[in-house]
């Protein structure tokens, strides 16, 4: 960041994405096998290891700010289901009625045909594409940051909570090491700790061999195509690696003086 904090940077990063409605996040969330919105967030400073999550959000579109919130204003690091709707309130956030874009809601019924030719566990299981949105930051005070937001897998069964609210699977930050953000699996994320397992690795190494080292190890235990990364360590250097065929990202080039972004495997 050329001035204020990442976690600032981070959330507000996420946030814009939630409100775009292009991704699998906030306006533009997939849906579960029962066609409802429910939407997965976190945040974490690497100040102190503050973070929090939420997960079974259905009342606001920008979950992202409503897990800042949780980490500001309470000692929990993990609320789910109904009764995020009275944080919602208490955090100043409009309470809303999630309904998916025209698009969400053409691919929905699409599948919804699809699943009517084979067994329903079976076709959860196929739609389990990614989309999932975060960023990482390195603050003007040297402080590392992350945050993230999902509307989970296509047709999830109702309840899941993936790893993007679950502090060291979804996202890590610390002070000493760096942060770290994950899109994929969210089941086979959180068994394995990956973005944790990605800070440690810049305890040694920079951000993009600290990634490659986490996507490594997550191929090597649970097979491709199942995860993502970006990192940022503490000298403002980034990283990114993924098993998948492709992970979108971007990042502030220092040297280039520009933006830079990239979807497909680095030159």
């Amino acid at each position: 960041m050329r001035s204020g904090s990442g976690l600032d940077g981070a959330v507000a990063a996420v946030g814009f994405m939630e409100e775009s409605g292009l991704f699998n996040c906030g306006r533009g969330a997939y849906l579960t096998a029962e066609g409802k919105v429910e939407l997965d967030a976190a945040v974490m400073s690497g100040e102190g290891l503050a973070g929090a999550g939420v997960g079974n959000v259905t009342s606001t579109h920008t979950p992202v700010t409503l897990a800042r919130w949780v980490m500001e204003n309470t000692k929990h690091v993990l609320v789910v289901g109904d009764r995020t709707r009275d944080y919602v309130r208490l955090a100043g956030l409009e309470v809303e009625e999630l309904t998916p874009s025209r698009r969400v809601a053409a691919r929905f019924e699409a599948l919804q045909r699809e699943a009517k030719y084979s067994e329903p566990l079976r076709t959860v299981r196929r739609f389990e594409a990614g989309d999932t949105v975060g960023a990482v930051a390195l603050g003007s005070d040297g402080v590392p940051a992350a945050a993230v937001s999902t509307g989970g897998t296509w047709m999830k069964l109702p309840g899941r909570v993936g790893d993007s609210a679950i502090l060291g699977a979804g996202l890590f930050a610390d002070s000493g090491l760096g942060a770290s953000c994950a899109t994929g699996t969210g089941e086979e994320i959180i068994r394995v700790g990956l973005c944790l397992k990605a800070c440690e690795f810049m305890g040694t190494d920079d951000a993009q061999r600290s990634a490659a080292r986490a996507i490594g190890h997550i191929t090597k235990v649970r097979g491709k195509g199942t995860a993502g990364i970006i990192t940022v360590d503490l000298k403002g250097r980034v990283g990114a690696a993924f098993n998948t065929e492709a992970m979108g990202r971007a990042w502030f080039d220092h040297q280039k003086g520009r933006v830079v972004a990239a979807v497909g495997p680095d030159p």
